[in-house]
């Protein structure tokens, strides 16, 4: 069955048809005529009137047709806008751009940009992403095998809930205190999850 934005893309292409076969036929005439002549001059203005019409008619189609970000997700667009932020929503003064590490991740956590693309009906995407802690390996299992999450928002949520802490670079780590795990918490840092939850509350 055929989506609403396979619709729009079909009714698009319908419309950058005729300008299309404009550009290709002055083209044609700017090629077989001298390139001091007023016939060349022509073709040339009439093949980049055809490309401005394309290019406004895609970039209309792209400003009324923009991805749809998953339910519960952020959907903030990345700077290129060819993709949503995939974290669960979030404040509007977190960070959404390609900045450098220690900028794209405001509280500890980085932006996650997905491309929401279309399957036919009656397929699913399902994400597999597992953890494994940042100090020791040890994968999060909180049933017999390896846990698998939908996205990265849920699989550090998940961790967290089970006790692990998030670290400020974006990695969890396991409940070991050994001098590792204590090493790293102390030189990366821990999210205070509670103090991020106490400033969105007030905002």
């Amino acid at each position: 069955m055929t989506s609403d934005r396979h619709l729009a893309l079909m009714a698009l292409m319908n419309e950058i048809t005729a300008p299309a076969k404009t550009y290709d036929n002055c083209i044609r005439r700017a090629g077989a005529a001298s390139s001091n002549s007023p016939q060349y001059d022509a073709a040339v203005e009439r093949g980049n009137a055809a490309l401005d019409d394309i290019e406004q008619a895609v970039r209309l189609w792209v400003e009324t047709n923009a991805p749809q970000p998953a339910a519960g997700r952020c959907g903030v667009p990345s700077p290129d806008g060819r993709f949503v932020c995939a974290l669960k929503p979030h404040s509007a003064e977190e960070l959404h751009a390609d900045r450098p590490r220690e900028d794209a991740m405001p509280n500890g956590r980085r932006m996650v940009w997905q491309t929401p693309v279309e399957l036919p009906e009656g397929f699913e995407r399902h994400t597999c992403i597992t953890v494994k802690c940042a100090a020791c390996g040890y994968r999060y299992d909180e049933t017999e095998f390896d846990h698998h999450f939908p996205s990265l928002g849920d699989a550090v949520d998940g961790a967290i809930g089970s006790g692990w802490d998030e670290l400020k670079d974006g990695r969890v780590l396991c409940e070991s205190a050994d001098g590792k795990h204590e090493e790293l918490r102390r030189t990366v840092g821990v999210v205070d999850q509670d103090a991020d939850e106490t400033a969105e509350a007030t905002r």
